[in-house]
């Protein structure tokens, strides 16, 4: 039997709140619930995450949105959520 993976602790860099505070409630509420979900468990949304090219940058997708976050490895996993941002303009 496999070892199940511990749950990813959140943390929401200022930019991304603010972000956050730009979009409409339910695409926020949207958001969190996405995010909330892969922390709890990362193979459940395996097919919406990629590793970016060139550095250690990860994107998940959330309809038209983008959660842009990085990983911390240390006693805990931390999900570090570093902009939210509509995908014509993620990638600037």
């Amino acid at each position: 039997m496999a070892a199940e993976a511990q749950p990813l602790r959140i943390q929401w860099t200022t930019r991304a709140v603010r972000d956050m505070r730009r979009l409409a409630g339910s695409e926020r509420r949207r958001i969190v619930a996405r995010v909330e979900r892969y922390a709890e468990d990362p193979t459940s949304l395996a097919n919406q995450v990629i590793q970016l090219a060139g550095g250690t940058c990860r994107r998940l997708r959330v309809g038209d949105y983008r959660v842009l976050f990085t990983t911390e490895r240390g006693t805990t996993v931390v999900m570090v959520v570093t902009r939210v941002r509509h995908r014509r303009e993620a990638y600037d």
